[in-house]
């Protein structure tokens, strides 16, 4: 299969590695365009929890600052390979809703995420973005276990 566009999500440097490196590949081989996309979660605002609290916009803007600096750094990774064509995406709100939303809006060809898996009983309780991610992205989703 050809790729002309790769979405990698970013969460965290330990977790996001490998799946830069398996995305800066594939983007590689194929000349495709690489997007690598953070998203901050916005469950501050949720139906459940309003809050419009100076301290909450505070740490709300911290986590804006680091998702800003691990795609900078998720993007040095990526041009160390020699990749010219990469991208990067911060955007808020409902992680796995956003991704499948940026995956749509790109036409992506496919999503390499890397993963650490739950046991069944955590993903119950906690839910899974990667499985939310496969349900409703509209191409492949690669998974990169750490």
């Amino acid at each position: 299969m050809e790729y002309r566009i790769i979405l990698c999500p970013i969460k965290t440097p330990e977790i996001s590695e490998k799946g830069v490196d398996a995305a800066s590949y594939l983007s590689k081989l194929s000349g495709a365009r690489l997007i690598l996309l953070h998203v901050v979660e916005n469950w501050y605002r949720s139906e459940a929890v309003t809050t419009d609290s100076p301290e909450w916009a505070a740490i709300h803007q911290e986590w804006l600052d680091e998702g800003s600096k691990l795609l900078n750094d998720a993007e040095v990774q990526a041009r160390k390979t020699g990749l010219i064509n990469v991208e990067t995406v911060l955007k808020e709100g409902d992680i796995a809703h956003e991704i499948v939303a940026e995956a749509k809006k790109r036409r992506a060809d496919i999503i390499v995420m890397s993963t650490v898996r739950h046991s069944t009983i955590e993903r119950f309780f906690i839910g899974s973005v990667i499985d939310m991610v496969t349900k409703g992205a509209p191409c492949p989703v690669l998974w990169i276990n750490i």
